[in-house]
């Protein structure tokens, strides 16, 4: 007998290792494994990633502190109140973080000055308080001038976090809703509300949102996933509101709740996009919209007792695939292993929704988690690899754009420094732009100009000047001089080292502390528009016009000549001391050129009917017309603003040679050949552009002469210069 369950034995298990067996028997090893091709071993690189942080003031959560709220001197709490936050846009940079979600109403309040609803207590300790300052202002602010976006977060339908006596007597205040709209109260989960399903409540809503578009330059508008919000469901006790206002459009209430939302959302998405298109309109739910096992075929393979579509009563699926929001932030706080909402189905079924649409999905991260679950894959040694994949997960499926941790407290707390240091230098430790909203507009600024590089004290600064009203911030790319200045790939988010916002007024400027010389290194600048349409880049060193701030990098095959020209006194700048290299020239500059390269000089009795008597360039002009080097486009006419082509340019210049005594060999025409544009030369131009290139004083490129170009003023001066180097 024992033989034979020996060998029994030791069949089954020859069985069980010969059989192929279903993954998800050994995935509770490592539930993340059907997504490794998301989680590589080494850190994602992505040029454009939204990387956001709540900060919640709902009970003093982040800011402002407790301890600050209660200072009795309303000057020293304001001063304090600044510091914090000023504290935590300083900490947010550090991070490479490039959004905040300000919580600017937690509870049927305002952190802003508002006409709609009193001021929220979490500023002072008492609602309806005037603080003596506007947080939503003053963070915009300092946001901005850190280069942050700043999106207002607003609990919709939420009235307090409590129902106590107290409570009761705080709300009894002016611009209250509960004061002033008892009909609209309910209560569910221990809170006052405002019932979803009476119209009144969502103008309410919207009413808020309208006055912060109206008032404050807000990049976004955000609701978290505090819709429909019971302990169980009829908590809300809105059976008479059903009755009343559905009018028999819906079978069953949870359709008719389901509207209720979606008219808000819709409402406020209309608001947003008709009073500020520019303004984000986004939405933070929990992170599972609905249970496949629950009969939605749409669902996710997921065993959730929380879900958008049945306990919040919010069709969130739906607002994506109507693009009636801009960006959805499922906050997912589960790990890959969690057997009811494994973090890959979950996020994997929020990108497969948002796919094609003009949504972007961010995912909520529950940083708070670490090393504070009873998810064994949060603690402990298990934590930093966890997370990590996760944010890993985040950059490299294709369709998720971005992060946001809840919430900003859990990058102080001990308990999570292991993992934010994580972040910090190595996940985090590149920075990244915002992605693209197509949908929404904007255009990419103009680039940068007339830059420079300078060593000072305290590093290299990077200088500019800004050249377009559209600009809302640059860019700072640093390079090696033997690298291609590629600021397109994920791989330039390496080489970007800064954002600067634009000042209005002065030079823009950019001071690099890491390097001490610049021997070896580039940078490039571009300009950005308030939605993160990006400009070609200003390349810059320390090779610069001597003269010209805009004569640098991009230029140095011409710089030589330009600064010499400049101290023969051949060339000047414009009335901003720049020398616009890759302008087009004028026609009348031009003459200006050549006349003084070549010093020409005759008396003259007259002019052009078109060139003005007190224009700048009337004595060279009336000069060249008189030595017989210019006739004109045609009988009396010069068009001396008109740019000059590259045929024109050699034929002037070649009679100002005859002119002045400098004869060239005249070439067989057929020397034009070798040129794969000669038959775009003008029949009146070929001898002379045969004269200039066969001696070598104008060359071609691309295997052409290009007869009807523009000719640029850095390449008229290198051939002026070559021209008086060779005679």
């Amino acid at each position: 007998m024992f033989i034979q369950k020996r060998f029994l034995s030791l069949f089954f298990v020859f069985l069980i290792l010969t059989t192929v067996l279903p993954l998800n028997l050994f995935s509770q090893s490592k539930p993340w494994a059907p997504y490794e091709k998301y989680i590589p071993s080494e850190t994602p690189l992505a040029k454009r990633h939204f990387r956001g942080v709540w900060i919640s003031t709902v009970i003093n959560l982040d800011w402002p502190t407790v301890e600050t709220r209660d200072i009795k001197n309303d000057e020293e709490r304001i001063r304090k109140s600044k510091e914090e936050l000023i504290e935590i846009l300083d900490r947010a940079v550090e991070l490479n973080i490039n959004a905040v979600f300000f919580q600017v109403s937690p509870e049927g309040d305002a952190l802003y000055k508002s006409d709609v609803v009193p001021w929220s207590r979490y500023l002072t300790g008492t609602f309806g308080k005037d603080p003596g300052f506007d947080p939503l202002a003053f963070i915009i602010e300092e946001a901005h001038k850190r280069n942050l976006e700043l999106h207002a977060w607003l609990n919709p339908y939420r009235v307090s976090m409590y129902t106590s006596e107290s409570t009761k007597n705080s709300l009894n205040i002016p611009k209250s809703i509960y004061k002033e709209r008892p009909d609209l109260i309910k209560t569910a989960n221990n809170r006052f509300v405002v019932d979803p399903g009476i119209p009144d409540s969502r103008k309410w809503v919207a009413d808020r949102v309208k006055e912060i578009l109206d008032n404050y330059d807000v990049d976004g508008i955000h609701f978290d996933d505090y819709f429909y919000y019971e302990k169980y469901e009829g908590e809300l006790n809105d059976d008479e509101t059903y009755r009343k206002y559905n009018n028999g459009r819906f079978s069953n209430k949870g359709d008719w709740r389901r509207n209720n939302t979606y008219l808000l959302v819709k409402e406020i998405s209309e608001l947003v996009r008709q009073s500020k298109p520019h303004v984000k309109f986004g939405v933070s739910p929990g992170g599972v919209w609905g249970n496949k096992k629950d009969g939605l075929v749409d669902g996710s393979n997921t065993d959730s007792s929380y879900t958008n579509y049945f306990r919040c009563f919010a069709d969130t699926k739906k607002w994506v695939e109507e693009e009636i929001i801009d960006y959805i932030a499922p906050q997912i706080y589960f790990s890959f292993g969690n057997p009811r909402a494994p973090y890959g189905e979950v996020a994997s079924w929020w990108a497969n929704v948002v796919k094609g649409r003009n949504v972007h999905l961010y995912i909520g991260q529950a940083l708070y988690k670490i090393n504070d679950d009873s998810d064994g894959y949060f603690v402990g040694e298990n934590a930093i690899p966890e997370f990590t994949r996760q944010l890993k997960f985040n950059v490299v499926k294709p369709e998720i754009q971005g992060t946001i941790m809840f919430r900003y407290k859990n990058f102080e707390d001990e308990k999570k420094q292991p993992m934010v240091n994580v972040i910090e230098k190595d996940l985090w430790s590149s920075k990244a732009l915002i992605p693209l909203m197509p949908w929404k507009g904007g255009k990419a600024p103009s680039a940068p100009e007339a830059g420079k590089v300078e060593m000072t004290p305290e590093g290299v600064k990077v200088s500019w000047d800004k050249n377009d009203e559209n600009a809302a911030y640059y860019a700072v790319y640093r390079f090696n001089v033997n690298e291609s200045a590629d600021i397109t790939s994920d791989k330039s988010a390496a080489k970007l080292i800064g954002t600067v916002r634009k000042k209005d007024g002065v030079v823009q400027e950019f001071l690099d502390r890491e390097l001490k010389n610049t021997d070896s290194v580039f940078y490039v600048v571009t300009a950005l528009d308030r939605l993160h349409n990006e400009s070609t880049g200003l390349s810059l060193n320390t090779e610069t016009s001597k003269y010209f701030p805009d004569v640098g990098y991009k230029y140095l095959w011409a710089m030589d000549a330009i600064d010499g020209f400049y101290e023969k006194g051949i060339i000047k700048g414009d009335h901003r001391g720049m020398f616009n290299p890759g302008a087009n020239t004028k026609r009348g500059d031009f003459i200006i050129m050549v006349v003084n390269a070549l010093g020409l000089d005759a008396e003259y009795e007259g002019n052009f009917s078109d060139v003005k008597k007190d224009s700048y360039y009337y004595d060279a002009i009336a000069i060249a017309k008189e030595l017989g080097i210019i006739k004109g486009i045609r009988e009396g006419i010069f068009n001396p603003d008109g740019n000059i082509t590259r045929e024109d340019m050699m034929v002037i210049v070649t009679k100002a040679l005859e002119v002045s005594g400098i004869e060239l060999e005249k070439p067989d025409l057929d020397s034009l050949l070798e040129y794969n544009d000669a038959h775009d030369i003008s029949g009146y131009a070929k001898e002379a552009v045969a004269t200039l290139t066969s001696a070598g004083l104008v060359k071609g490129f691309g295997g052409g002469v290009h007869p009807k170009r523009m000719a640029t003023r850095a390449e008229i001066v290198v051939i002026l210069n070559l021209i008086l180097e060779t005679i």
